[in-house]
């Protein structure tokens, strides 16, 4: 990285602070006049697919300022839970891209749960930022109010060998692109090998479902069970997602529509009972993101689905545990098919942005360097772009329980799937109702029952 990380000065960079008022429901003007040509029924309705709180509007309060007549891009994401990402992306990519274009960047970090009301509040006044970042979200919730950069995806597919598949679910709206996919989360499957070991097996790329629930009927039994929430938590949905699809068990079609196919998924859901009474306990009902971190990292659990955050959490805080810990890839499903599961990460740039231009080459610098992101994100972050899978790749080709994440992306699906990432797919998943379905059954529900309620609460969600 031609010695990057020497000589960081923090610049640009703004902190977030929540002012306890409320907009777009009082403050109707506001979205009335908006400029961004979204109307205040069209921007509720927007937010509200999403599940987007709207109580706790963000200010924005800047540790330095433009120069007179200098180029200012203004950047909103996520605060990243590696901070040595967020430094390198302020400190050393944003700061040497500022410095090639003659411009500032300014980037405001904010938590995950803020995200959506800081982008709401952008869209409700027509102002405060060019390009936002859209974690785990799809350009169709957005479409309204951003700029078509199909040009820049299809120069970055050029230059990159195109796009991982199913990258285009996420930014394509319609034939065009609207944001630019630039990294994903895996979620692998964390086993404790040494559990597996004591009642005589193991993980491998040939491991099923169903052998899954043989074996861990064994693991729970011997003390350890195995952890995959059925809670209200995000987690919850990127675990429960590939198993469904394991099965077949879709609930949209490939254009997007709902089209449960009813039988998979009464399938899947009773495996889904079977799999939490004989091999779970009842803590997972009630999990948040980080319980399974700690069910794995303590040693109490054999098996969790997760980003490779809880393997780094149980090598700092139980190395004997770390020792035994293996990274596999998601069970196999119907007819030998595997579905692994990733969190995608993108952007887009609104259509009020005065810089949409010099927003383009941010993404462009951005989606062209993403290797090094992946280096400062010591591995979580996984490109969308086809030619960058070259190996060792960044961090995850150097350590030998993690090289198989190298090829994570060809059996990667997202949100929506075997459809794009629809306004109506973020609206479920944000309002839990696979989880919701799942923990209903569990408890004793009739799976048809859950399922129908399921289905009635998703054509519910407005379009």
């Amino acid at each position: 990285m031609k010695n990057r990380r020497k000589n960081r000065k923090t610049t640009g960079s703004r902190k977030v602070e929540n002012q306890q008022t409320n907009i777009g429901i009082q403050n109707e003007d506001a979205i009335g006049a908006s400029p961004t040509g979204v109307g205040r029924r069209d921007f509720l309705k927007l937010s509200l697919v999403a599940g987007i709180g709207m109580a706790a509007p963000m200010i924005f309060v800047r540790k330095a300022t433009a120069q007179p007549g200098e180029r200012v891009l203004k950047v909103v994401q996520w605060k990243h839970f590696v901070p040595d990402y967020d430094k390198y992306f302020n400190d050393v990519f944003a700061k040497e891209f500022g410095e090639k274009h003659k411009c500032k960047v300014e980037v405001d970090y904010v938590a995950t749960a803020d995200l959506p009301t800081a982008i709401a509040a952008d869209i409700s006044r027509g102002g405060g930022h060019d390009v936002f970042h859209l974690n785990g979200t799809g350009a169709a919730l957005y479409d309204k109010v951003l700029v078509d950069v199909s040009d820049l995806a299809n120069q970055l597919a050029k230059a990159h060998g195109g796009w991982i598949p199913f990258a285009q679910s996420i930014g394509q709206v319609h034939g065009k692109w609207l944001a630019i996919p630039s990294w994903y989360i895996a979620y692998p499957y964390i086993v404790n090998a040494g559990y597996f070991k004591e009642v005589g097996e193991s993980y491998t790329d040939k491991t099923s479902w169903h052998d899954l629930l043989r074996i861990g009927a064994k693991l729970k039994k011997a003390g350890h069970p195995i952890g995959i929430p059925y809670s209200q938590t995000p987690d919850a949905n990127d675990n429960i997602l590939p198993m469904m699809w394991s099965f077949k068990a879709y609930m949209f079609d490939q254009a997007g529509n709902i089209a449960f196919k009813k039988k998979e998924i009464v399938e899947v859901l009773k495996f889904g009972a079977d799999l939490f009474q004989q091999t779970m306990t009842d803590e997972v009902l009630s999990w948040d993101d980080s319980s399974n971190n700690r069910f794995i990292a303590s040693g109490k659990g054999a098996v969790v689905c997760n980003p490779i955050s809880a393997y780094r959490t149980a090598a700092k805080d139980n190395p004997d545990v770390y020792r035994n810990l293996d990274i596999d890839k998601t069970p196999l499903g119907v007819g030998g098919v595997r579905l692994n599961y990733g969190r995608s990460m993108s952007y887009g740039i609104y259509n009020f942005s005065k810089q949409q231009d010099l927003a383009k080459e941010f993404l462009l610098a951005m989606n062209s360097e993403a290797l090094q992101g992946m280096e400062a994100s010591t591995g979580y972050n996984n490109p969308f772009l086809s030619g960058l899978y070259k190996k060792p790749m960044p961090v995850i080709g150097h350590e030998p329980k993690l090289e198989l994440l190298q090829d994570f992306y060809k059996d990667v699906r997202f949100i929506g799937f075997p459809g794009p990432m629809t306004k109506v797919a973020t609206a479920m998943y944000a309002k839990f109702i696979v989880p919701t379905m799942f923990a209903e059954v569990a408890k004793g529900k009739n799976p048809r029952a859950a399922m129908e309620d399921a289905e009635t609460k998703l054509r519910a969600i407005p379009v």
